[in-house]
C-alpha cells in the first residue's frame, strides 16, 4: 500500500516538474523576443521589381489581327516585348507593322494597346509603300481604321525623281489611297516647284502610284524664273499637266518658255 502510494507520489512529481520547466522554456523565449526589437532583414529592394519585369518581358514578340472574313489584316513585330496590367505592349527594337495593302511601318520603340488597337512612337519612322518611301519623326496609328499619322519632319520620295517634305504631320488614309501633308508642304520634281500649306496626295488603287497631287492654301508654283500663285492647284504627275484654281496670278519673266510650255487649266472661280 505504501508502494503504491509512493509510485503515485513520483509521477505527480514528474508531471510537476515538467510543467515547471516547460513554462520556464517559454517565460524565457519570450523574454529573448521582447529584447530582441530589430526587424528582420527586408529582401533587395529591387528584387520583387526586377522579377516583375522579367516575367513581362518577351522574345521575338509576334501579333496578328483578322478582318471580318478571317484574312490576315495586319502584323506587328518586336525583337523584346513587355505586357503591363492594362494590356499594353511596349516593343523594342526592330519593330515593324505590315499592313493587308504591303505597306510596311519600321521603327525602334512601339507603345500598342491590344485593347483599342492604337500604336504610339515617338522615334523615328519609316513608311515603304510600293513607289514610295516615306520617313518622319514620332507616330500614331489605328490599324483597323487603316490609318497612321507621322507627327513632324515629314519626307516623301516619289518615284523616279520627286520629292515632298512637310513639317507635319503627315496622314494617311490606306482605305482611300489618300495621304494628307500639312504646314509648309513643298514637293519638287524635274518639272518645278509646288509649295503650299496643304497638300492631299491621292494613289491609284491598283498600282498604288501616285495619281495626283492637290495642293490647297497660299500654292505657289516655281519653274525656272517663273512663278504662279492661286488658291488650289491639282498636279498631276504622270502627264505633268497642272490645273489652277482660284483666280491665279502668272509672273512670267523674259524669253521664259517652262511655264508657258506646260499644260495647264484654270478654273478661276
Amino acid at each position: 500500500m505504501i508502494q503504491r502510494r509512493m509510485s503515485h507520489n513520483n509521477g505527480f512529481i514528474f508531471v510537476l516538474l515538467t510543467l515547471l520547466i516547460g513554462t520556464a522554456s517559454y517565460f524565457l523565449a519570450r523574454e529573448h523576443r521582447l529584447l530582441d526589437t530589430r526587424p528582420p532583414a527586408p529582401p533587395p529592394a529591387d528584387a520583387p521589381a526586377r522579377q516583375e519585369v522579367e516575367e513581362q518581358r518577351l522574345q521575338k514578340f509576334s501579333l496578328t489581327g483578322y478582318d471580318e472574313q478571317g484574312r490576315k489584316f495586319w502584323n506587328i513585330e518586336g525583337e523584346t516585348a513587355k505586357i503591363d496590367a492594362h494590356k499594353v505592349v511596349f516593343l523594342d527594337q526592330n519593330v515593324t507593322l505590315r499592313m493587308q495593302d504591303g505597306t510596311l511601318i519600321r521603327t525602334d520603340k512601339v507603345e500598342w494597346s491590344q485593347e483599342k488597337g492604337k500604336m504610339r512612337t515617338d522615334q523615328p519612322v519609316v513608311v515603304t509603300r510600293e513607289n514610295v518611301h516615306l520617313t518622319g519623326v514620332g507616330a500614331v496609328g489605328e490599324v483597323s481604321r487603316n490609318f497612321i499619322q507621322l507627327n513632324r519632319d515629314i519626307v516623301m520620295h516619289m518615284q523616279p525623281d520627286g520629292k515632298l517634305t512637310c513639317d507635319g504631320p503627315m496622314k494617311a488614309y490606306y482605305g482611300q489611297n489618300k495621304m494628307v501633308f500639312y504646314r509648309n508642304v513643298r514637293a519638287e520634281d524635274g518639272r518645278g516647284i509646288l509649295t503650299a500649306n496643304r497638300m492631299d496626295v491621292l494613289f491609284e488603287q491598283d498600282n498604288k502610284r501616285i495619281q495626283q497631287i492637290v495642293a490647297i492654301g497660299d500654292v505657289m508654283i516655281t519653274r525656272g524664273t517663273d512663278t504662279t500663285h492661286s488658291r488650289r492647284a491639282i498636279y498631276t504627275p504622270a502627264t505633268g499637266s497642272l490645273r489652277l484654281e482660284g483666280n491665279p496670278e502668272i509672273t512670267l519673266h523674259k524669253g521664259s518658255k517652262a511655264l508657258i510650255d506646260a499644260s495647264f487649266g484654270n478654273t478661276g472661280a
